[in-house]
């Protein structure tokens, strides 16, 4: 680790005249037939998403009577997970090979915990039990953009750990100020989708899309990386072509391969549509 940590490595030269093509080609292939698709947005979404959530339209937001494609608690989730690690890159963290400090590791628990406490609540009404609060749309959301921060904090140090040669000792998360700062960049994306503006629908759509994609593709890349046994051999984003593309189709590939075994089990099964 501390060989990791200390050593400085450079690009071979023969490299970096080549500049990166598969990966954008990829992306650009795969965004221009999600859009070339000949159905609407809405539905196109919610087919995408359909493995990664229930998508009770109880539980989600809608705009002009149109409902996101995950419900609540999932769109603080993969929302929050989005904004989350977009700051955490602009911040170099993703060569950041400590881990956060305790207290900082508390805090970001507690973000868990909430969104936990909140969960267990709507199943005891769900049930038919007595519950401490009456669920809201609103608490899921912002419960679950907690959860996001973190689950961003802990896939920032999972690829930094796994992919660098070398990187930096500093935390992933620099203290709880830091946590509540990230918290605190949440509230553009809470007020957007509690606004209901109909003219918001596409941008947080996609924005969601978008998360849950960057999720699953991050998590995707740590096992293509470990499955091809090259793990702490990675010196710049620019050798990451390769194994960030399969990662990309592998993430696409999941998503639409739990969706569509959702949708065999319930013409299968004759499931009623969750309310």
């Amino acid at each position: 680790m501390v060989q990791r940590l200390t050593s400085v490595h450079l690009a071979r030269p023969g490299n970096a005249a080549r500049p990166p093509l598969l990966f954008p080609l990829a992306l650009v292939l795969l965004v221009a037939g999600f859009f070339l698709a000949p159905w609407s947005l809405e539905h196109k979404a919610h087919a995408a998403l359909h493995g990664l959530c229930a998508q009770r339209p109880s539980h989600s937001f809608a705009f002009d009577g149109r409902h996101l494609p995950f419900d609540g608690r999932m769109t603080g989730i993969y929302g929050g997970f989005l904004v989350a690690s977009l700051y955490l890159a602009t911040r170099g963290r993703y060569r950041a090979f400590g881990l956060p400090q305790p207290l900082t590791m508390i805090t970001l628990g507690a973000l868990v915990a909430s969104m936990a406490v909140d969960g267990v609540n709507s199943l005891l009404l769900d049930l038919r039990l007595w519950h401490p609060y009456e669920p809201r749309n609103a608490y899921r959301l912002l419960t679950g953009l907690g959860a996001g921060v973190t689950l961003a904090a802990g896939v920032c140090y999972l690829l930094a750990t796994t992919l660098w040669r070398s990187g930096r000792p500093t935390s992933t998360v620099n203290g709880p100020r830091e946590v509540g700062l990230l918290a605190l960049l949440q509230a553009p994306l809470a007020l957007a989708v509690m606004s209901g503006a109909s003219w918001l629908y596409m941008p947080v759509t996609l924005l969601l899309l978008t998360g849950a994609t960057l999720t699953v593709g991050g998590l995707m890349l740590v096992v293509v990386v470990l499955v091809s046994r090259r793990e702490g051999t990675f010196v710049s984003p620019r050798q990451l072509e390769w194994s960030a593309t399969v990662a990309l189709l592998l993430a696409v590939a999941v998503m639409a391969g739990i969706a569509a075994a959702r949708y065999l089990l319930e013409q299968v099964t004759g499931a009623p549509p969750l309310m």
